[in-house]
């Protein structure tokens, strides 16, 4: 009898396409061994910017798109930098659309990691403690962390992969959280 997927929804906080955070949620992917499956969402750049008068009726297809996707997976990896000493517009975008309407988060009751990774000596780790007191305000069943990584451009092969050891054996740890937290399935 074949083992049902455990499917976690890998989320950046950045739009930039080299984004080393971006470059964790992809390895975070190939170390995923089965039944652990990790989907990178590439929709935040056609996430609009919130506005409540667009609830309803009036919500975005990229918006349902996202609530969907999360809804639909199993747990949550995020994964951001941070910006001026705090969480992305983009990921508390993202975050304040997929939370609403209000009792109806996406996230309610979802576990979700938060990692983060900065060219600082600070991993964004001020970004992550923001990012889960805003998910636990949605309703997230935060899992662990915060997970910073920190110096993250001298972690980065000629490849763009990110291949230290420890940044590795972290995301491992945190897949292996996430899947623990997901219900048994029946």
């Amino acid at each position: 009898m074949d083992e049902q997927p455990i499917r976690i929804l890998a989320i950046p906080g950045s739009l930039r396409r080299d984004s080393y955070n971006r470059m964790l949620l992809e390895a975070a992917r190939q170390l995923a061994q089965s039944p652990v499956e990790v989907d990178v969402f590439d929709g935040a750049g056609q996430i609009p910017l919130f506005n409540q008068d667009s609830e309803g009726d009036l919500t975005p297809g990229s918006v349902l798109e996202l609530r969907a996707r999360i809804r639909a997976s199993d747990a949550i990896l995020i994964a951001s930098p941070e910006y001026n000493g705090s969480i992305t517009g983009v990921l508390k975008n993202l975050i304040d659309w997929a939370s609403r309407p209000y009792g109806q988060s996406a996230f309610a009751g979802k576990p979700v990691s938060v990692v983060g990774a900065s060219p600082s000596r600070f991993g964004a780790l001020r970004s992550q403690e923001t990012t889960i007191g805003v998910l636990t305000s949605a309703q997230a069943a935060v899992v662990g962390g915060p997970h910073p990584v920190k110096q993250v451009s001298r972690l980065v092969d000629s490849e763009g992969r990110i291949g230290d050891a420890a940044t590795l054996s972290m995301l491992q740890g945190v897949l292996a959280e996430l899947s623990s937290a997901v219900e048994p399935r029946v």
